[in-house]
């Protein structure tokens, strides 16, 4: 290398030297004043270097309190002063050092203009060198303080750079003006220590190889040596184990052939003395046969002989007698049946609702403003109002971008603020309500992250609180006119497919009253995906009982009736995609029932509109079938078929015929005859009404199934009562059956005295 360029060199590692100096010590002042104010600077010369402070630290100790000058020491001079006088003060000598960053005076040095100071080092050295020529090298950065490193770093034309080929032994440094000159020049020198690198390179993968084939090997044959040991090893300890397992067995089987041997001799002196003694017991009882054989032919004449005549003398009587029941009977069975007709066998389809073009999942009926209303949410995005007085629908709601599961007309928006609204559930994530009247969304709940499959209103309160059952496995607890979510209950490890509230607790005068949301005492019922139904306490929020048992998704759960002396239903319904409808206990946490009869899944589960007949329920299901249980006896009562169309029974309703019965809570809970309609919505979209009479029943009377001309007759404890009434005065009147009678028991009493 010639002079030159050792000179060349020099300059540049004096640069570079420069550049990483600069970095950290505080900053020049000469070099600042080039475009600045001395009066700028005054307050920020650090106390120990006397130049700009770079990072400035104020000092803050208390002895300093009454100096009036501004105490600033840069961040690396303070660092160093510190590591050569620990625990000191750079203003005066003591101990406890308090010092600070002063943001203020970092902003006002971020803000000062200069100049490239590798520029101005190279001008001050170039100066200081008289006579000797030397290569200039410029850069004109100017700007502001805190532009500078971005400078340094990035375009400063001064700034040392290594040579490309450092990695292969190359440990040329110059500015980046330069490099380019030094790569060609040097291409031979670079190419030859490439080629000497990979040289090595190769060497040394070959002796990694090497290294790698031999450990391969000896890996190799230290798990054959392991894996042999191991199989002795194991070897050895089976043959043990199988050898204890022959003697324990050898063992067990003579001690059994003994047991076996005893037995059979205790059996054998057993069998033998029961024959013995049956021996002897026939021969007694043959003698004592023999002898009383003649004394009972003799009187088994007599007694025949007069119970013939006897006989024939009953029966002329008894033939009368029983005309006369049957004719009392049977006319008081149908002065009652006009009364007590629950005629589904002649139940015909009358009419029908079209307009939805998929699945109707959910039917509500209602009575509004003096009229009848009917509400269905369909798969096809659609909810509809019907009115059932002109047989016309009078409303469609389409805002939903998804399927709608679930519909409900909201009783507290009719109570409170005199306003029809439809709550609706849908798989877009959401819960809408709807002006009837406008048809428009007013309202909206959107905190569910999955589909909302089941919506239910409280029956306290007027309904103000709203129960969603969601796929994202939650179930929320909404206040209707907050528009807030009050709780989420969490525990199903899977969607919730529907809800509901505990019934209306009708003996309680302060219900809508009590506990923080007016719920205390009550709960929810929730039916999910993941098999189970789970069972919550509103009021404190806690999971009161998980029933198992159903093998498939629980797609609706209902509570029993009220029942006398008892707050709430005590017993939950459940249809479930496993074909069958279940009965739970809730007291004690276990099922009662199990209906199967369905051959798909159960959509529906609902009670026969009879009052407090509590034992009757219906279920409908994609079978396309609407079953009647009887609770008590586990059976079948009678089935629906739909129409061969329906693609199945996803929904139902019971709904009064009868014009003057306008309100929906009254009529459930009379105790009067309807008429009523069996509606149900199908898998094609249509929902179809039929026709039929169905009685109430007071909460004392049983039902009894009596199947006269293709009906069903419903007859009560009074009237059963008053027939047995009837028969008593009829055997009354026939004093001359009595008197047979009482003779043919008198001769029976004789003859077995005789014997």
């Amino acid at each position: 290398m010639s002079k030159a360029d050792d000179e060349k060199l020099t300059k540049e590692l004096e640069i570079e030297v420069i550049s990483s100096s600069f970095e950290r010590s505080c900053f020049s002042k000469d070099w600042l004043l080039q475009l600045n104010q001395q009066g700028q600077m005054n307050h920020f010369i650090c106390l120990i270097c006397k130049q700009v402070a770079r990072n400035p630290i104020e000092i803050t100790c208390t002895q300093h309190k009454e100096s009036k000058e501004s105490l600033i020491v840069g961040e690396n001079c303070l660092k160093k002063f510190l590591t050569t006088n620990p625990n000191s003060c750079p203003v005066q000598p003591h101990d406890g050092c308090v010092y600070s960053q002063n943001r203020v005076a970092k902003l006002f040095i971020d803000d000062l203009q200069v100049t490239c100071p590798l520029q101005f080092e190279h001008d001050s050295q170039t100066s200081n060198q008289e006579g000797e020529e030397s290569e200039k090298m410029m850069c004109n950065f100017k700007g502001q303080m805190k532009d500078l490193y971005n400078h340094l770093e990035d375009s400063c034309p001064l700034k040392s750079v290594d040579c490309w080929y450092k990695l292969f032994g190359c440990d040329y440094h110059c500015n980046k003006q330069k490099l380019q000159e030094h790569l060609i020049s040097k291409l031979k020198f670079h190419f030859d220590l490439v080629v000497k690198f990979v040289h090595s390179l190769k060497q040394t993968i070959q002796l990694y190889q090497n290294e790698i084939t031999q450990l391969k090997v000896q890996i190799k044959t230290n798990e054959k040596k392991e894996e042999n040991e191991s199989l002795i090893n194991e070897n050895s300890s089976l043959k043990k184990e199988i050898i204890q397992i022959m003697e324990l067995k050898q063992k067990e089987l003579l001690e059994k052939d003994n047991e076996i041997q005893k037995m059979e001799r205790d059996s054998q002196q057993e069998l033998l003395k029961l024959r013995a003694d049956i021996e002897i017991i026939k021969r007694d009882f043959n003698e004592k046969e023999n002898k009383q054989l003649s004394h009972y032919d003799q009187l088994i004449k007599l007694l025949q002989e007069k119970n013939e005549r006897l006989i024939q003398d009953v029966q002329k009587l008894s033939n009368k007698d029983e005309q006369k029941e049957n004719d009392n009977i049977l006319s008081s069975k149908y002065k009652h049946s006009s009364n007590y007709t629950f005629d589904i066998y002649n139940s015909g389809l009358f009419k029908i609702f079209s307009g939805h073009s998929d699945a109707v999942y959910s039917l509500q009926y209602s009575s509004l403003d003096g009229g009848r209303f009917l509400c269905s949410a369909s798969h096809d995005y659609t909810v509809r109002v019907w009115d059932l007085d002109t047989n016309e629908q009078i409303q469609i709601f389409n805002g939903h971008s998804s399927g709608v599961v679930n519909a409900k007309f909201s009783p507290y928006h009719r109570i409170h603020h005199h306003h029809p609204t439809i709550c609706s559930a849908s798989h877009d994530n959401t819960i809408r309500f709807w002006d009837i009247k406008t048809a428009k969304e007013y309202q909206i709940f959107k905190e569910h992250s999955s589909p909302v499959c089941s919506i239910q209103f409280s029956p306290f309160t007027d309904g103000m609180y709203l129960c969603s059952g969601s796929v994202d496995h939650t179930i929320r607890l909404w206040n209707i006119e907050t528009s807030k979510s009050l709780h989420i209950f969490n525990g199903h490890t899977s969607g919730v497919r529907c809800v509901e509230f505990s019934p209306l607790q009708s003996n309680s005068k302060d219900t809508n009253k009590i506990g923080m949301i007016g719920g205390n005492g009550y709960t929810i019922c929730s039916g999910s995906f993941d098999k189970t139904i789970r069972l919550w306490d509103i009021e404190n929020t806690k999971q009161l009982i998980v029933f198992n048992g159903h093998e498939g998704t629980v797609r609706t759960v209902k509570y029993s009736r009220n029942e006398t002396n008892i707050v709430g239903g005590n017993v939950i319904y459940s249809g479930s995609d496993d074909k069958t409808i279940r009965l739970w206990d809730i007291r004690t946490g276990k099922q009662i029932h199990v209906f199967k009869g369905h051959t798909n899944d159960v959509w529906a589960v609902e009670y026969l509109p009879v009052g407090s007949a509590t034992n009757i329920i219906c279920s409908g299901s994609i079978d396309n079938t609407i079953r009647f249980w009887d609770t008590r006896t586990s059976k079948q009562l009678h089935e629906v078929k739909g129409f061969g169309d329906n693609n199945g029974i996803y929904s139902f309703e019971f709904v009064p015929l009868d014009q003057n019965t306008k309100n929906s809570e009254k009529t459930k809970n009379s105790t009067n005859n309807h008429d009523y309609a069996l509606c149900y919505g199908s898998g094609n979209g249509i929902v179809h009404f039929l026709g039929w009479t169905a009685p109430f029943l007071s909460s004392t009377e049983t039902v009894q199934k009596i199947i006269l001309t293709r009906s069903i007759y419903f007859v009560n404890d009074d009237q059963i009562a008053t027939t047995e009434k009837k028969q008593q005065q009829v055997q009354s009147e026939n004093n001359n059956k009595d008197i047979l009678v009482a003779l043919i028991s008198k001769n029976i009493e004789l003859g077995e005295k005789q014997m």
